[in-house]
């Protein structure tokens, strides 16, 4: 299992950590297999572009399922102050 948390709306800053925990390769593809990867949550805010940061995950969700994998995003308080307003 590997985790990631708190990327703050920086999808730059998200990939290195995804690159650091060994789930996807310097070109952005899933290379942990059938690992389960958990985003612990607060994927926006703060950062230049939660909704790319969004989309990453989103998309790493079908990339890590292809190859027997999976991964799941938690909501942090970020998230859940945004669905506050």
């Amino acid at each position: 299992m590997l985790a990631v948390g708190d990327v703050h709306g920086d999808p730059v800053q998200a990939e290195r950590a995804l690159r650091l925990v060994g789930a996807v390769d310097v070109g952005g593809a899933w290379i942990a297999g059938a690992c389960t990867l958990v985003q612990t949550g607060d994927i926006v805010d703060r950062g230049p572009d939660s909704l790319a940061a969004l989309r990453r995950f989103e998309q790493l969700k079908i990339d890590a399922a292809a190859h027997g994998g999976c991964v799941e995003t938690l909501l942090g308080n970020h998230e859940l102050l945004n669905l506050q307003v």
